[in-house]
């Protein structure tokens, strides 16, 4: 394999996914061998699902997390950013399918897989954003990774935002809407909102906010999670557009400010 061009599939034989591939390229000697370590996982798995049965729809999926996963790693090479060094390039035998598979090889699958039956196309760029990094984030382990994953594909695109909404503002008195907004009339077209917010604390994206690491009853205010901060970085949410976060907070304000 050419390893200043890591990735070299023609349409002919990845139909309807080759032509979104773009060339990784790195200068950097001691960047080779991480480098290196990439194509194949991604040569392997596309030659692969280059065999499926797809609808055009699902290739054109796979074929735009492809072309966002591999301009993500394109970008954290020119951005000076290393490979991961540890085994998460490495083939491991899997006893099952009796194969030998590496960690980055079923992440990669995974997020395709994920990507091909995505409904809302606004989500596919996260989670393709999110494998890439991955790649380059030795302290996420295998195991985690696969969470992140799952977290990230079960997640509706605005709770993406509620995400980072809560990233950026840190604290949300959202508790009270759990005990307040059945109550409140006006707010009966909003449960949708609620509902969305309120679920992150079933996947541990947010948490109670106790001062002084109190117990304290009636906590009303949430903050967002260590898991939540790595989620916001590592999918990069803040590239989600200013204009859907400031829609979903301008929500959120009236709803807080309507249980005041």
């Amino acid at each position: 394999m050419n390893i200043d061009k890591i990735i070299d599939i023609t349409a002919s034989s990845v139909t309807n996914i080759g032509s979104a591939l773009i060339g990784l390229k790195t200068s950097d000697p001691y960047m080779v061998a991480g480098v290196a370590a990439i194509g194949p996982v991604l040569e392997n798995k596309l030659a692969d699902f280059a065999k499926r049965m797809l609808s055009s729809l699902q290739s054109k999926r796979i074929a735009i997390s492809t072309q966002l996963i591999c301009s993500t790693i394109n970008q954290n090479i020119d951005n000076g950013k290393s490979v991961r060094n540890d085994d998460f390039f490495t083939p491991h035998q899997e006893p099952i399918m009796d194969i030998n598979e590496s960690a980055a090889s079923k992440l990669f699958e995974g997020t395709l897989l994920k990507a091909k039956e995505e409904y809302d196309s606004k989500k596919i760029p996260f989670l393709s954003f999110m494998t890439a990094n991955i790649f380059f984030a030795p302290n996420i382990s295998e195991s985690k990774a696969f969470v992140l994953l799952e977290l990230l594909s079960r997640m509706s695109y605005r709770q993406l935002c509620a995400l980072m909404i809560f990233y950026r503002r840190n604290i949300l008195p959202i508790g009270r809407w759990e005990s307040r907004l059945k109550c409140t009339t006006s707010l009966l077209d909003y449960y949708d909102i609620a509902y969305e917010f309120l679920s992150l604390k079933d996947s541990f994206l947010i948490e109670q906010n106790m001062p002084n690491g109190g117990m304290g009853m009636g906590i009303t205010e949430y903050r967002i999670s260590a898991l939540g901060k790595e989620l916001v970085l590592t999918a990069n949410l803040m590239s989600i557009k200013q204009q859907d976060l400031s829609e979903l907070e301008s929500k959120v304000n009236f709803i807080t400010s309507s249980l005041q």
